[in-house]
């Protein structure tokens, strides 16, 4: 085989993985910025709902103003939110569990 069928091969293997190499950088670059853009439009949503202003009636006074049993009483509310969100994940895993216990029989 001469010298320069060997070269011939060498260049052709190389400038179809440089093209391939290029595709796939090109094809993975237009990927990220499609997410880019995605994330671009929500940041941009919240930052305007963040311009607009907020209504007086929608406005709540700052807690250290208000008298203490309000704010006590605020709080007991997140808590027992957090509690009750505590025990539907609680259910939902032992319904995971009861379900596969009782796969294999």
């Amino acid at each position: 085989m001469h010298w320069w069928i060997v070269w011939a091969v060498l260049v052709i293997a190389m400038i179809a993985t440089i093209c391939v190499g290029a595709l796939y950088a090109i094809r993975r670059g237009l990927a990220a910025l499609h997410c880019i853009a995605a994330l671009g439009d929500a940041v941009n949503e919240r930052m305007e709902a963040m311009q607009e202003p907020v209504q007086e009636s929608q406005r709540e006074p700052v807690s250290f103003t208000q008298p203490l049993h309000q704010t006590a009483k605020r709080y007991s509310d997140a808590y027992a939110k957090v509690i009750a969100r505590q025990d539907r994940k609680r259910e939902q895993h032992e319904a995971v569990w009861r379900q596969w216990r009782t796969f294999n029989e």
